[in-house]
């Protein structure tokens, strides 16, 4: 997937991936009930919608975008300096290894995983950019995606998600429990998320990881 190429050409709006607009409250809720948090990072950030609507709110802490597309990139720098939000900056890099070697509060990585070929070395990844004492938001394809994937998906968007539906790149809580050395416990349940909203929520669990 060239990620240059599709932020290039599609007219995306600021969209919000895996459950929309919820995921602003939905993160919000995590950084009242687990913070403070000084330092947040958001790893395969996209377009930043979560991102720009939590750092207008909280502008005593650091947001920090992390995309591997250098046009998503510089379209977030561009926005922030315009609506002169300072705590909040942008970066290029890439999972599975992240060449920053920056630590934070909280790690945050949803609608990720789905495009990293090696999510086992990208879940330690995540987990080694984790200060002590804070906190990995991670979700991810788990064994049974690819086979709702494939009912879903139709058209270009199969290609998106080879590697899921080919079901090379699936984890289980076992797996995330193996390579953090910690229990994986279940985001949506920590910020009050109603089972109804998305059938995503069963086939590509949302967990969180205390470090």
């Amino acid at each position: 997937m060239d990620w240059d190429e599709f932020y290039r050409n599609a007219d995306y709006d600021r969209c919000i991936y895996l459950r929309g607009e919820a995921m602003v409250d939905y993160l919000e809720r995590f950084l009242e009930r687990f913070g403070p948090f000084e330092r947040v990072a958001s790893v395969g950030c996209g377009p930043g919608g979560v991102l720009f609507a939590l750092a207008s709110r909280y502008p005593d802490t650091e947001f920090h975008g992390i995309d591997l597309s250098e046009q998503v990139v510089a379209d977030n720098r561009e926005r922030a300096a315009e609506r002169g939000l300072e705590n909040l900056t942008f970066a290029v890099d890439a999972l599975p290894n992240l060449e920053t070697d920056e630590r934070f509060d909280l790690v945050y990585s949803a609608a990720t995983l789905f495009f990293v070929p090696d999510t086992a070395a990208a879940v330690a990844d995540l987990y080694d950019h984790v200060a002590d004492g804070g906190y990995l938001v991670v979700n991810y394809p788990d064994p049974e995606c690819p086979a709702r994937f494939d009912q879903w998906l139709e058209g270009r968007r199969r290609e998106a998600f080879d590697l899921v539906l080919a079901g090379e790149n699936v984890l289980s809580s076992a797996d995330i429990r193996e390579c953090c050395d910690t229990e994986p416990r279940d985001y949506w349940e920590a910020v009050d998320a109603s089972d109804d909203e998305s059938f995503l929520v069963a086939e590509t669990p949302m967990v969180y990881l205390e470090k």
